[in-house]
């Protein structure tokens, strides 16, 4: 019965890790707050095992997410701006992500809110 038990904990603990990380994939938007006024930001993230990689879009361009790392609800990753890496902690809720930034003025929160998939199905 012991066994039973804990096969099925550990189970139920890998379904649960696995389905948050794969709740992160998906493209977020939010904006930062700057001395000129918000500046709006997409991130595309998608999570492969403990990994993270995506790109992130503001007005300016985009740019590749390096050294993603995923654990469970929180995950980080860097992004290069002009040879700046500017690092970023996060952590998934369910209908959104709170980001800390690591910026030139200090830290810097972000909200991002998840951008609803498209529908190109006619009727």
């Amino acid at each position: 019965m012991s066994r039973f038990f804990y096969f099925c904990l550990v189970i139920f603990l890998v379904m649960n890790i696995g389905c948050n990380e794969k709740e992160i994939n998906g493209k977020w938007k939010g904006e930062m707050q700057t001395p000129n006024g918000p500046f709006e930001l997409t991130y595309d993230f998608n999570v492969i095992g403990d990994s993270l990689a995506g790109t992130v879009t503001s007005p300016m361009g985009q740019l590749p997410i390096s050294n993603g790392k995923v654990d469970g609800k929180t995950f980080s990753f860097d992004v290069n701006v002009n040879g700046m890496t500017f690092s970023q902690q996060c952590a998934y809720m369910t209908d959104s992500i709170s980001m800390k930034v690591q910026g030139m003025q200090g830290p810097m929160e972000i909200m991002l809110k998840r951008v609803p998939e498209s529908n190109n199905e006619s009727k």
